[in-house]
């Protein structure tokens, strides 16, 4: 195909425009473009030292302020002290952590008691540098020198004071860790643990008869832990028969998944907490279970 003379000036007007346009912008810069001058360079270094000057935006103040700064070593001391009267402040000073110290005083609360530095130290929320760097200065006191009792005038509180000090204080099943109870007789690791896990089911105990509903716990341990367990039923978890406390019922060994849906449903209806008589005459609940979950149930007034 052959170019006529007007088409070929065309190809090359539009050539030499292309060509124009590419070596525009180099020709500028190197030739064209203004130098810039001594005051422009004065003023933009003028301009930048007043930024630095000037004060850091709020997000960098805030982002400062959020840097973690490292804990401040505590203040601890060492001195004699003993474990069965020592406060939590003192507990503190010397080195043990809030965490640790309340769960010592904890123990005390609940009836524990250290005889010996070796008892102290066994507790399991003490550290192994914590026992070396303390074990020496444990200093329980002694008990009351045995004369102690001829030397008092009084026949009738001699009796009284003796008959304290030989009968073992009852451990109160409600507050006991699996430590205390371990040691009632009869009981150990095991039973320990399995009288902590069904109270927690329950709620807390009601009666120390409670006992005999744990598997394989038998009237024989039961008969070797006379007058040496108690319950306070003011530490009792009581609920109310609503929706709210659905997961609670549904793992209450007096209750079950079954009861406890159908109590959430009839609650749902009703439009209101039900009572223990509601549930039974509905029979989703036996006149037994009701019999057993009256000092667990927070009736409500209608």
């Amino acid at each position: 195909m052959a170019f006529s003379t007007g088409e070929r000036r065309g190809v090359l007007a539009l050539g030499a425009l292309l060509l124009l346009l590419l070596l525009a912008p180099p020709i500028y810069r190197n030739f064209l473009r203004p130098k810039p001058t001594d005051s422009d360079l004065t003023q933009l270094r003028q301009y930048a030292a007043q930024l630095n000057a000037a004060a850091k935006p709020q997000f960098e103040q805030l982002a400062e302020s959020a840097v973690e700064k490292p804990p401040q070593p505590q203040e601890r001391k060492t001195f004699k002290f003993d474990p069965n009267t020592i406060s939590t402040d003192s507990l503190t000073l010397l080195g043990f952590s809030p965490k640790q110290a309340a769960a010592i005083v904890r123990y005390r609360e609940r009836g524990g008691r250290f005889r010996t530095a070796a008892d102290f130290l066994k507790l399991g929320v003490i550290t192994d540098k914590q026992k070396e760097r303390l074990g020496s200065y444990v200093d329980i006191a002694p008990p009351p020198p045995k004369d102690f009792l001829q030397r008092d005038s009084a026949p009738r509180f001699r009796a009284a004071t003796a008959a304290a000090t030989e009968a073992p204080q009852p451990v109160e099943l409600n507050a006991a860790d699996t430590a205390l109870l371990g040691t009632l007789p009869g009981i150990g690791k095991y039973f320990a643990q399995k009288i902590v896990e069904y109270r927690e089911q329950l709620g807390g105990y009601t009666s120390t008869e409670q006992l005999l509903e744990i598997k394989n716990f038998g009237d024989e341990r039961m008969q070797r832990l006379a007058n040496r367990v108690s319950v306070d039923t003011s530490m009792v978890q009581k609920f109310t028969l609503s929706e709210e406390n659905l997961e609670l019922m549904r793992r209450h060994p007096y209750l079950g998944a079954y009861a406890a849906r159908g109590i959430v449903q009839y609650a749902k209806r009703k439009g209101s907490a039900a009572t223990l008589d509601e549930v039974m005459k509905n029979n989703l609940v036996t006149s037994l279970q009701a019999e057993k979950l009256k000092k667990y149930v927070m009736e409500t007034e209608n």
